[in-house]
């Protein structure tokens, strides 16, 4: 990887760190973004990024006080979680793209009303298919029937929908009481 190097006098060198300190970013970092300020993005660092990163493992280490430790312990489990990793990744995963993160549970939940909504259509599909051959052979669907099917299918996007809103405001800010 190509190196470029400046010679600055300490009190320069101090306030260039002190800089860049107090704009969250490394001298490395904050010179990049100031050579493509001023290239308008005409010089780009993405494929330097990329080789730099290729052969990293994608851990990430994050420090915690002791507490918030505990209470993301606690989240984690309360929320069905398997580990705190997995609960601290999923947070992080919907702030960037707002994807709805669901548990295992919840996954099963929606396999089940899936399953469910399979059923009913299988069902309307061969009424619909004995009634389409000959109107005869059997009696017109009672209304009765008809809406107890509605009913089933509304339960079921209910049961969905519940599960979809759960997982988009799981990351609500909860009081820790």
């Amino acid at each position: 990887m190509a190196r470029i190097e400046i010679r600055l006098k300490d009190k320069e060198k101090e306030a260039w760190q002190n800089f860049c300190k107090v704009n969250g970013l490394t001298g490395a970092g904050m010179l990049r973004q100031m050579i493509k300020h001023i290239t308008k993005d005409k010089v780009s660092f993405d494929k330097e990024k990329n080789v730099e990163t290729k052969n990293k493992s994608g851990v990430m280490t994050i420090r915690f006080e002791p507490g918030d430790i505990k209470a993301i312990e606690k989240r984690s489990i309360e929320e069905g979680f398997d580990n705190k990793s997995q609960w601290i990744r999923s947070i992080v995963l919907n702030a960037l793209d707002n994807h709805p993160v669901l548990i295992r549970e919840e996954v099963q939940a929606i396999r089940e009303a899936n399953r469910e909504l399979a059923a009913i259509g299988r069902n309307l599909n061969q009424i619909a298919k004995v009634m389409n051959i000959d109107s005869r052979l059997i009696d017109p669907p009672e209304l009765e029937m008809l809406t107890g099917v509605v009913d089933k299918v509304k339960k079921q996007q209910s049961k969905i929908m519940n599960l979809v809103s759960r997982s988009q405001n799981r990351w609500m800010l909860h009081s820790t009481d």
